[in-house]
């Protein structure tokens, strides 16, 4: 956490998307180490999908089913940082374990904001909980959303016992208006709200300081802004560390090589769509 802001760096996931979800050991324990000494409070490393459904991706595409080697790669070098991972709710399942089994602390739970159906996330949110994880709910699409649908999520997720719900401008059409709005309203109703920027017109850095300005304390970030399936981009690491007076020095220059070098690497395992 920086000046009270809670932030999640999703680079794996997101860029998991132009690698299928395969990094070198090596650069996860790297990147582990770097996002924990820039002030982060989560690294997000992927998905908890079923390899029947979405075979031949790498290993934070199923972190339902790989714990062990999740374990291996995480376990020398996790500390204070916490780990997360989202699970779609609305495609193919794997089973999820124990936190106390695993690295991964938190879960996120992504839904469709027009699929939602309040008693199959309510039933997600129970099963996660009982197995001992932290709970966020990810609302994609967000931006076709109503005022008054907004309020119902936030609504709903006071009744499931989730303090912090996220909006996703997963299309790229989040306005000021919108920003400030979904912050206000919801907060009125009890729960906090995070915001995930896409930048696919080049305003996400506006709309996070609009998002600031509202006391949004809940947010998301890429290095070197990369990801996305469309490749869509996000909010950059690097523009939150220079917000926060933060310079981590050559380290932030090797880490965005090392990650270049992934891409190349992978490039052949993509699931992005241009």
């Amino acid at each position: 956490m920086i000046d009270g802001i809670t932030l999640f760096d999703c680079t794996i996931r997101e860029v998991g998307y132009q690698t299928g979800w395969f990094f070198d050991p090596a650069f996860l324990r790297d990147y582990y180490r770097f996002v924990e000494a820039a002030g982060y409070d989560y690294l997000e490393l992927g998905f908890f999908h079923n390899p029947e459904a979405d075979p031949g991706r790498g290993l934070t595409r199923y972190c339902g089913l790989r714990t062990e080697e999740l374990n291996e790669v995480f376990a020398p070098t996790k500390n204070i940082l916490k780990l997360s991972a989202m699970r779609d709710i609305q495609r193919p399942l794997a089973p999820v374990g124990p936190r106390s089994d695993g690295v991964i602390d938190a879960i996120r739970i992504l839904t469709r904001s027009k699929q939602t159906d309040p008693d199959v996330l309510s039933r997600h949110v129970d099963e996660l909980h009982n197995l001992g994880y932290e709970i966020f709910i990810n609302f994609t699409s967000s931006g076709h959303n109503t005022c008054e649908e907004n309020v119902a999520f936030a609504r709903l997720a006071k009744k499931l016992g989730v303090k912090v719900i996220y909006f996703a401008d997963t299309e790229s059409i989040f306005t000021a208006k919108y920003v400030a709005d979904a912050l206000e309203l919801c907060r009125a109703e009890g729960v906090e709200v995070g915001m995930h920027l896409h930048n696919k017109n080049g305003t996400a850095e506006e709309l996070l300081d609009v998002a600031w300005a509202h006391k949004c304390r809940y947010t998301d970030s890429t290095l070197l802004g990369l990801g996305g399936k469309w490749y869509d981009g996000n909010i950059a690491t690097e523009y939150l560390l220079k917000h926060f007076n933060y310079n981590p020095g050559y380290e932030l220059t090797r880490l965005k090589t090392m990650l270049i070098q992934q891409l190349i690497k992978y490039n052949e395992h993509s699931a992005a769509v241009l």
